[in-house]
């Protein structure tokens, strides 16, 4: 299945942008404290890119990202769907917070931890991702690797999963970078460029 994956950060008013570089791949950044920021995340899905007339798949990911203080933020996520000549429907929501560990260049690799909860609306299915980030900036140069741990519990069964992201990117200008990104887990693997544009206030 095809996937095309396009992140906005949209920043109005009293908030302000937590730029990215990647789609997937996080980097080691947190909102500041008493900061805000609103994300809308965009996935198309085709079986195939043929033909894509019929067959595409709209998801959406509404987000709100809080600072809780100068390391740790929250964000809350409200998710749609649209299939294929269907109507938009709401899919579940998500719950994730993210801690900075230490300050940025201590060690070797800058280390964040990433907690997420996701539920369905009728609470059928539960999953738990934890990801820890490894990040390093220098100068132009962004480099990141998330190995990442899933379980998902539908009912009486319980699955888990391992799986990764990683992305190295490069800001050729104040407002555009260009990169490549890779994830995987035991159904597949994949890569493909990603370009990060915009500054503080707005980004896509």
């Amino acid at each position: 299945m095809k996937h095309y994956y396009i992140l906005l950060g949209i920043i109005s008013g009293f908030l302000s942008a937590d730029i990215r570089s990647f789609v997937w791949t996080y980097e080691y950044n947190t909102m500041s404290a008493g900061e805000a920021e609103i994300e809308h995340y965009l996935t198309l899905e085709s079986p195939n890119v043929d033909t894509l007339e019929g067959h595409v798949t709209s998801k959406h990911d509404l987000e709100i990202e809080i600072g809780m203080n100068d390391r740790f933020d929250m964000g809350i996520y409200q998710s749609f769907q649209q299939e294929p000549g269907g109507s938009l429907t709401y899919s579940g929501f998500k719950l994730r917070g993210r801690y900075r560990l230490g300050e940025k260049g201590k060690w070797l690799l800058d280390p964040l931890i990433y907690i997420e909860y996701k539920g369905k609306p009728d609470f059928h299915e539960h999953e738990l991702e934890g990801k820890l980030i490894l990040a390093k900036s220098i100068e132009k140069l962004t480099m990141a690797v998330n190995p990442v741990w899933e379980v998902v519990i539908e009912d009486d069964k319980t699955k888990m999963e391992w799986k990764y992201n990683a992305g190295i990117s490069y800001r050729i200008s104040s407002l555009i970078g260009l990169g490549v990104e890779f994830k995987g887990s035991e159904s597949g693997h994949y890569w493909g460029p990603v370009i990060s544009h915009g500054g503080e206030g707005l980004y896509v």
